[in-house]
């Protein structure tokens, strides 16, 4: 592929530090965990890590309305596996993936020449607030667990209505805050997982007011479910276990996969300490 389809950040700019904290390593990265990055929807009856990243990805499909008429815009799609995933599962016309990570862009165009769905799905390198793509252009939207780290998410709120069609839906998946922090170990918790992960201080507000921020851009029929129970314990305890930190240890480094390990650490701890929530969220544009 054309390295002149990658963009350039600006050294401060938060998009090259997104790029630069989920680029490295992801190389080596292969078919572990089959190439999903998502924390999983654990429900009932699902043992297995993959059986609960497929589960995330279908429900979020199934909320953001994909069909057979659908042409998708699936921004930050990680490793593009998920997006070969709906091909199957779903059938619509069309997938064109944003993400801010030009390594996962290469990655994942890699994916879609091995599954010969090239025609059918599209991978683009760019920034979620500022969509290149022109107003009433994708039927349906999406964003997996991507949107707490936009700078800012309101301006994504605004580009993705701006890109959907009149009638158009998106499903997220996301997290909210789910009370302020009350004393110095808590503020201490929430703030190592804000700095690590990289999320705008912007970006740190209630499921109430991620509904009102929807609703301020122009978004109807807004329904928003909380399920962290069944997304952060099952995520953080399969991350836990010691062959899958070895694995991730061999794949982005010795420093970085503990990094990472430790970021886990901090957002289960602000989970158990009800700071943080996680949300699936379904809106509509008139």
């Amino acid at each position: 592929m054309s390295t002149e389809q990658r963009k350039l950040w600006e050294k401060e700019t938060h998009e090259n530090k997104v790029e630069s904290f989920y680029g490295w390593g992801v190389d080596n990265f292969g078919d572990f965990h089959n190439g999903y990055l998502n924390f999983g929807l654990w429900e009932s009856g699902l043992k297995t890590y993959l059986e609960a990243a497929e589960n995330m990805v279908h429900r979020i499909a199934t909320i953001a309305g994909v069909n057979q008429n659908s042409h998708l815009l699936d921004v930050g799609f990680g490793m593009g596996t998920q997006d070969v995933y709906i091909l199957e599962k779903f059938s619509p016309r069309k997938i064109d993936g944003l993400d801010v990570t030009w390594k996962h862009v290469e990655l994942a165009r890699r994916r879609a020449e091995r599954f010969k769905c090239g025609d059918r799905v599209e991978f683009h390198h760019g920034t979620a607030t500022k969509i290149p793509f022109p107003d009433g252009y994708f039927t349906n939207v999406m964003s997996i667990e991507a949107p707490e780290h936009f700078d800012t998410r309101q301006m994504f709120f605004e580009e993705s209505y701006r890109v959907l069609k009149p009638g158009g839906v998106i499903g997220i998946a996301d997290y909210t805050l789910k009370r302020e922090p009350r004393n110095f170990i808590e503020k201490a918790v929430l703030g190592a997982v804000v700095s690590l992960w990289k999320v705008p201080q912007d970006n740190v507000y209630s499921t109430e007011t991620y509904r009102q921020r929807l609703a301020k851009v122009g978004y109807k029929n807004i329904d928003i479910q909380e399920v962290g129970a069944l997304t952060i314990p099952g995520y953080y305890y399969e991350q836990k276990r010691p062959e899958v930190k070895a694995e991730l240890a061999k794949i982005r480094g010795f420093v970085a996969g503990r990094l990472g390990f430790i970021i886990d650490i901090f957002l289960f701890q602000a989970y158990q300490y009800g700071l943080l929530e996680y949300i699936l969220v379904h809106a509509e544009k008139k």
